[in-house]
Order: C-alpha cells, then sequence, then structure tokens
C-alpha cells in the first residue's frame, strides 16, 4: 500500500522532443526544493545525507559498465520528508529508436485499471518512467509539476496516473508556471471535454472508450457528470458499461455498494439497474430485500440529508492524501456514507422497484417496514459530554457514517483549536521552532523529559573517552553510529564545524546517537535538536522546569 505518480512516455516521442522538454525539467528542479540521497566528503568524513538535486552522470549495471545522464530525487530539502526514488534520464530515446505508430501514451496504463494483458503487445510502446512511492510527501507535488509540464508539452505522447486528484494537478500547474517562459494547463485528464476528445481518438470500441474515459478522468463525478456520459456515449455503450460494472459483485459486497451509489450519483435509472443485478448470493438463495434495502439506505427519499463522506477522496482537493488515507478507507470502510446526493420521491422509488422486481417481491411490505423502523430512530450527537454508553452503541448501529462524521468534526475543530492557539503542534514542527513560539504542552512535556533522559548519557564511559579523542574522531563517531538520521549535508557540515571549534558541543550530539528511534515523532524531536539551536536551548529549560 502507497502513494504513487506514475508517468508513461510513448515511444513516438523523438529525441528532440524528449531533450527541449527535459531541459525545461531542469529548469524546475533548480528552482523546487529537491533532495537526493549521496555519500560525499564533509570535513573530510565520508557522510550520507541529503544534497539539493541536481543533474549528474551516474552508472548502473552489475559492473558498473552504464554511464546515464539525468536527475533524482528522494524527497525534499526543506522538511527532509523523504520516501523513494524518482529518476529522470537526460538520454530517454536512443539513435534510430523512435516508434511513430506508437500511439497514446495513455495505452500503457490501461492495464492497470481495467481488464487488458499485460503482456499484450499494443501496450508496450511506452517508457514506463515513474511508479515509485512518495507517501504523498512534500515533494510529490513538485513531482506532479513536472509531470503536469512533461504532458503539456508531449500531449498524448505523455500521461500521468496514480494517486492524485484534480485538486493537486491545478495546483501543480499553479507552482510550475511561476517559473516557466510558457504557462502550462493543467492535463487533459483534468478537463471533462480535451479528455473526451482524447479517448474518442484512441483506436477502441466505443465500450472500451466509455471504460477509459469513466476510469481516468480527473474530476468531480456527479450528477453533472453522468449527464455528460449520456450525452456523449451511445446508449448501447452505457448499457454495455453498466452491465460490466454490476457482473463482477454480490449484493452486500463494498465492490457492489460503490458501483450502486456511482450509478444513482451519476442520474442513472433506478427501474433499468433492476436488470444488472444479479439477485442471487453463493448458495442460490434471492436477496431482494437486501436490494431494497440498499436503496433505501441511500436516503433518496429525504429531501435534507447529510451526504458528506469523511472517507472519500476529495477530487478539488490540493494536498496530497497519504498512507493513513488510504489506511482508513480499509479499516472504517463499515463507516462510509451510503447517502446519495438525490432526491426521488418515496412514491417513484416504489414504481420503479416494483415495475423492476415486483413481481419477484412485495416491494410495499419491504419499504413500509423499512420506513416504520426509520421513523423510531433518535437523532444522538455522540459528542455530547452526557451520551450514555446505550445511546452511543444505538447512535453507531443506525448510522455508523453519520457517528463517524461526528467524531471527525470533532477532531477537526480540535485541531483547528490548537493552531489556533499553538505555534508548534506536532512533532514535526520542531525543526521551525524560533524562540518565544509557544508550543502544545504536551509537546513540552515530551520535550522537556526527553532532554532530562538524553542528559544521562554524558555519564557514560564512552562519551568520557571520546572527549580524549580530537574532533575529527568524534565527526566520525556520529557517522558510525548513524542508524536513523537522514539529514541534509549543510546540517552535517555545521555539526561538524560544531564539534571542531568547540568542544563541549560534542554534548549535545552524542546522546541522540545513543538513543533507540522507535517512533516518527522521537525522529522528528531528535533531527530537531540536533539542528535547531533555539530548540536545543528551550529544551534545556523545560527539562529545569522537570527537575522543579
Amino acid at each position: 500500500m502507497g502513494i504513487f505518480i506514475n508517468m508513461i512516455i510513448s515511444k513516438s516521442v523523438t529525441r528532440e522532443e524528449w531533450e527541449k522538454v527535459y531541459e525545461e525539467t531542469l529548469l524546475l528542479v533548480k528552482k523546487f526544493p529537491f533532495a537526493e540521497k549521496r555519500k560525499i566528503k564533509i570535513h573530510d568524513v565520508d557522510t550520507i545525507c541529503l544534497v539539493p538535486t541536481e543533474e549528474r552522470e551516474t552508472t548502473y549495471r552489475w559492473n558498473r559498465e552504464k554511464t546515464q545522464i539525468g536527475w533524482n530525487t528522494v524527497g525534499d530539502y526543506t522538511y527532509m520528508r523523504t520516501a523513494e526514488n524518482y529518476y529522470l534520464p537526460r538520454n530517454l530515446v536512443g539513435d534510430n529508436k523512435v516508434e511513430p505508430e506508437a500511439g497514446d501514451a495513455i495505452f500503457g496504463a490501461l492495464p492497470a485499471y481495467l481488464p487488458y494483458d499485460w503482456n499484450d503487445e499494443k501496450f508496450n510502446h511506452v517508457y514506463q518512467e515513474w511508479g515509485a512511492k512518495t507517501q504523498g510527501e512534500p515533494y510529490h507535488m513538485y513531482l506532479l509539476a513536472i509531470a503536469c509540464l512533461i504532458e503539456a508539452r508531449l500531449g498524448t505522447k505523455a500521461f500521468t496516473y496514480g494517486d492524485i486528484t484534480r485538486g493537486q494537478c491545478k495546483k501543480a500547474v499553479e507552482i510550475a508556471n511561476e517559473y516557466l517562459e510558457s504557462p502550462i494547463e493543467m492535463p487533459d485528464r483534468c478537463d471533462v471535454k480535451r479528455f473526451l476528445k482524447r479517448v474518442s481518438q484512441l483506436p477502441l470500441s466505443e465500450n472500451e472508450q466509455l471504460d477509459v474515459f469513466e476510469k481516468f478522468y480527473l474530476g468531480t463525478k456527479d450528477a453533472a457528470f453522468g449527464a455528460y456520459i449520456r450525452q456523449s456515449f451511445s446508449n448501447e455503450a452505457i448499457e454495455a458499461f453498466w452491465k460490466q460494472e454490476f457482473a463482477g459483485y454480490k449484493l452486500g459486497t463494498i465492490g457492489f455498494n460503490d458501483c450502486f451509489y456511482n450509478y444513482m450519483l451519476w442520474g442513472f435509472d433506478l427501474e433499468r439497474l433492476c436488470g444488472y443485478v444479479s439477485f442471487q448470493d453463493g448458495e442460490g438463495n434471492l436477496k431482494y430485500d437486501i436490494f431494497i434495502k440498499c436503496v433505501m439506505d441511500a436516503k433518496f427519499h429525504l429531501v435534507d440529508k447529510n451526504c458528506e463522506d469523511a472517507l472519500k477522496i476529495d477530487q478539488e482537493e490540493e494536498h496530497p492524501y497519504g498512507i493513513w488515507t488510504l489506511m482508513a478507507q480499509f479499516a472504517f470502510s463499515g463507516a462510509k456514507n451510503k447517502k446519495v446526493n438525490r432526491y426521488i420521491p418515496i412514491k417513484e422509488i416504489r414504481s420503479a422497484l416494483n415495475a423492476g422486481i415486483g413481481d419477484k417481491c412485495n416491494v410495499d411490505e419491504i419499504i413500509d417496514a423499512y420506513l416504520a423502523k426509520e421513523a423510531e430512530q433518535m437523532k444522538i450527537n455522540i459528542m455530547d459530554e452526557d451520551v450514555s454508553d446505550e445511546d452511543f452503541d444505538m447512535a453507531i448501529r443506525q448510522d455508523p457514517a453519520d457517528a463517524f462524521h461526528q467524531v471527525m468534526e470533532k477532531t477537526r475543530e480540535n485541531g483547528l483549536e490548537k493552531l489556533e492557539k499553538y505555534d508548534i503542534n506536532d512533532y514535526d514542527d520542531m525543526i521551525f521552532y524560533e524562540k518565544g513560539d509557544t508550543m502544545h504542552p504536551v509537546l513540552m512535556k515530551s520535550l522537556g523529559g526527553s532532554r532530562k533522559f538524553l542528559d544521562t548519557a554524558l555519564e557514560e564511559e564512552e562519551f568520557s573517552e571520546l572527549m580524549e579523542e580530537d574532533s575529527r574522531r568524534r565527526c566520525e563517531w556520529l557517522i558510525e553510529q548513524n542508524r536513523y538520521f537522514l539529514m541534509r549535508d549543510k546540517d552535517w557540515e555545521k555539526i561538524f564545524a560544531d564539534i571542531e571549534e568547540n568542544k563541549e558541543s560534542f554534548g549535545r550530539y552524542y546522546p541522540l546517537f545513543r538513543v533507540r528511534i522507535e517512533s516518527d515523532g522521537l525522529m522528528d524531536m531528535s533531527i530537531a535538536l540536533l539542528i535547531n539551536d533555539d530548540l536545543y536551548a528551550y529544551s534545556k529549560e523545560l527539562a529545569e522546569q522537570e527537575e522543579e
């Protein structure tokens, strides 16, 4: 599980086309805070660290017999947040390797989302350049900006996909356009008309084109999106699409519920839906009642309803989502909001279901029983201080999505309150601490207690022995002991200079290379103590308060 950005280049691209856009990427690389991981000499000590990304020549293969020129990045230089390596070569296109008939780069992505065979030759006329994990770290947006640049310049010869949103693409383009002489637009996927035009030119059947259009369009998919599909594709293609979508799912499964949600949200016909659904379970039992409950749980019959879903990825959100979002979608799948933002009078619901399956079950009886139970439900605010355990459990049984929404809203409010009240609210904020900043009390206690504990390491015999060595040996010891910290070249430069100029400063660094780092929070605090002088001084004040 991870957050990815994938970029594909059609082999129809010429060397001249690629080199031109590659040069533009170098312009952005110089402006963006990309970082790469390298071993360099700092004060004559071999040091693995983060350095600003630059184009360079590297060797590869087993015997390092091959060379390549390009740039790579593993994260960002400002926050020192890293994930996996992304590389872009200068010499992507070799001599006599252009395939003029290679076609649209999107072909290289189709087997990832649609039932195509990766081994099919028609999907292999592309360069698969990117596809590593960004995990939503800050460099995600800068990588996306470069991908948007490449796609804008190469047109259908480039295609970007992965864990991205339309909002991210919009922001990424804004970031790139701050530095580009010739501004770029958002990728085709972000514009419904441009993307349909691109898809309609693919050598695929209309049914396949609809599949591609629906799966890859980036944007809010709502009633307007459904109307655009009905306007742009034949009834036959749409019919085939929904038959295929529902064919693979059994009633009551997450896949079926998602498919049902989209079908109804996009404005398609309820009666016709009955013809797409398989009502038989694995044991041959007919589950018409489960289907009717699914329809009623969508609350079409209610004008006023909360259709917000905290677990749904917002296509207009500019900020990257992280691995925790995907994990939450899995862990809290039962809290997914089943309500659909669409109103259908109960009379019309009865009519549609009776027309579709009325000869198979007593539709009105099942609906009446549902409505009677719905009328008995109580509105319960689970965040009230006086709410009982019984009411809490009832609220979850009645509407798990609403209960989850209440919890998330309260969490969001608490987070905003923290941001308004304190300058430093999380461990990863500590590297930016400045003298006089306010800090959340929990962090203050953690920082003071940690500093008190760290200082006990100065009583160790090894520390005394190292203090008898020269400064170079103390610097080398830090590198030898380093198991956790991937810091910038300038941070190591500062640390080594400090040790050389002030012998006693080693007492600051020694303890931090002796502790076991077992959490992200401790890692962030430790790095902040290593590089932030104001925070280190403040930690001493807090430690002294602990003693009092």
